[in-house]
């Protein structure tokens, strides 16, 4: 981590020494993106922690959306991977569909959404969800249907309900899978929030980006792609707090402990 960390800080400085000696308008240092950072995002009142207006209705917009249509995702393509993974006539009948959804770039969604339900906050969390459910469906399908057999044999023999085997057998070995479409799916949303944002909306990081963009202000831009990466390292570091406890007590291969 301390390297990383180093790397980082070795960049800005290039990053600085570079901008600063070419001194154009269109590419701020560091530096200035700093400033525009805190004047644009911190630079609200004590009470409120220093968060600006600006931050409290895009930011707080932004992280509303992403929230709702990451959870409706999450929550709606486990239930349908699990039913396609316990089904193997179902899961014939719908693989297109889920690898189709797979392999269509969720951004066009974007002017679709916009006709059927307009610019509003329904809008970018129906893009959101729609275009980040296709991971979890398809790694929970395959994680539920590749159950070890004889685990499932075993738990039938000694007298398990079909509820108890999905709780204590199927749900625990297909786990790691569903992790693994969800954290997919994470970045997805991040990157359709922006996308929906910078296309049609009246807030939220991306409306603010387009917004600086549109008023040449180049520092204070950066600045909102600042924030929309920061959104981004936040959910995922988070994510994987949440991962590393569900998955605790199991052999983490290919990592180090």
């Amino acid at each position: 981590m301390v390297s990383y960390t180093w790397l980082v800080l070795a960049l800005v400085l290039v990053a600085e020494v570079l901008l600063r000696w070419r001194d154009s308008s269109f590419t701020p240092p560091p530096s200035r993106v700093a400033g525009a950072f805190v004047d644009l995002w911190w630079s609200g009142p004590a009470h409120r922690l220093f968060a600006s207006d600006a931050f409290v209705a895009d930011v707080g917009a932004s992280m509303f959306r992403l929230l709702v249509g990451y959870a409706l995702a999450v929550s709606v393509g486990t239930l349908v991977g699990v039913a396609l993974g316990r089904s193997r006539r179902l899961e014939w009948l719908c693989a297109p569909v889920v690898r189709l959804g797979v392999a269509t770039p969720a951004v066009v969604l974007i002017p679709i959404a916009i006709v059927l339900l307009g610019i509003n906050d329904r809008m970018p969390i129906f893009v959101i969800a729609f275009g980040s459910i296709w991971p979890v469906v398809f790694n929970t399908m395959d994680g539920v249907a590749n159950v070890d057999r004889l685990a499932l044999n075993s738990a039938r023999a000694i007298g398990l309900r079909r509820v108890d085997r999905f709780r204590f057998v199927v749900l625990p070995a297909a786990l790691p899978r569903i992790l693994a479409g969800a954290r997919v799916s994470l970045g997805i949303a991040v990157v359709l929030m922006v996308s929906s944002e910078l296309y049609a909306s009246t807030s939220g990081v991306g409306y603010q980006i387009l917004l600086q963009q549109q008023k040449f202000d180049t520092p204070r831009m950066f600045a909102g792609v600042v924030m929309a990466c920061a959104i981004g390292i936040l959910f995922n570091a988070l994510f994987g707090l949440y991962e590393r406890w569900a998955l605790r007590g199991r052999p983490t291969v290919g990592r180090s402990a």
